[in-house]
């Protein structure tokens, strides 16, 4: 028995302009697939035979969801795009709004797209990566990446350290060190929460220096002859407090990774205390592992 087969192609977002005439097509047969056409221009994909809708063993709304993830992938719509509406995808595809937003509820929840309410569903910007297992500034690394790095510093002060800060760092609880909040910057957008924590009597005069648009580690390196060699660090899920989604312009219902470094100089000695708040949706971290030789 033959299969039937559903035209994939996805239409262009309607202008503002014509919502009606989007209402004029619902429950159309057949006929509107030119018009769907007609609309889409050329910048549709192309219908090939692979990408049709086919009912069987998979379901409809995860193929629906595996072409929307083909076309973001291949730039069929890019960062800040607006999606069809969910009647437009619903009516190309020909298949019911519940299975559209089954669809569109997967790409939500792997932060390829989000909703925005009373406005639509737009493309996430693509996630930052960086490389865990490499020491690197953040400076560094969106300049390695084509990004245009920036940094607000929000407070730069000397504080006595707590127990856990002085721990860390391998000093007596209340020692001097200085306290560093930073919120990074790549494009336009946030993208992490930094809370740096020194001891100051290793770098006398370091808040005298631009802070905001160079890198600290080189301000470490060139002015004082530190070099942050090694380090550890945990990372884990959690949700941002009122003030850091606010920072991260995310919802607090929305998860973070929260990282926690200590970077150690070439005696092992450690120097800095790092707890950064990374905007969940655009992180992806990379690390190299290898099996153990066995002895």
């Amino acid at each position: 028995m033959a299969q039937e087969t559903i035209d994939s192609r996805v239409p262009d977002a309607e202008a503002d302009g014509h919502p009606a005439e989007a209402d004029a097509h619902v429950g159309e047969a057949d006929a509107h697939v030119g018009e769907a056409d007609a609309r889409v221009g050329t910048n549709a994909p192309s219908n090939t035979p692979g990408a049709a809708l086919v009912r069987g063993p998979v379901p409809l709304y995860h193929q629906v969801y595996s072409a929307l993830r083909r076309e973001i992938d291949g730039g069929r719509w890019k960062s800040g795009d607006r999606l069809p509406t969910e009647r437009e995808l619903g009516e190309f595809y020909g298949c019911s709004l519940v299975t559209v937003r089954r669809a569109l509820d997967e790409l939500v929840r792997e932060g390829q797209i989000y909703r925005v309410r009373g406005r639509g569903t737009f493309v996430s910007e693509s996630p930052v990566e960086r490389q865990l297992a490499e020491l690197t500034s953040f400076t560094a690394e969106m300049a390695v990446r084509g990004l245009e790095p920036r940094t607000v510093v929000l407070t730069q002060e000397v504080t006595e350290s707590t127990p856990s800060t002085a721990d860390r760092l391998g000093i007596a609880s209340g020692l001097p060190v200085y306290s560093i909040e930073r919120l990074r910057i790549a494009g336009d957008e946030p993208l992490l929460l930094e809370h740096v924590f020194l001891p100051e009597y290793l770098f006398p005069g370091l808040l005298s220096l631009d802070l905001g648009s160079s890198s600290l580690y080189t301000h470490l390196s060139q002015r004082f002859g530190v070099d942050l060699v090694s380090g550890h660090q945990t990372i884990q899920p959690a949700l941002p407090s009122a003030r850091e989604a606010a920072l991260l312009k995310q919802e607090r219902s929305e998860p973070v990774l929260l990282i926690r470094l200590i970077s150690r100089n070439a005696d092992g000695r450690p120097i800095e205390y790092c707890r950064t708040v990374v905007k969940g949706s655009r992180a992806k971290y990379h690390i190299d592992v290898a099996r153990p030789r066995s002895v």
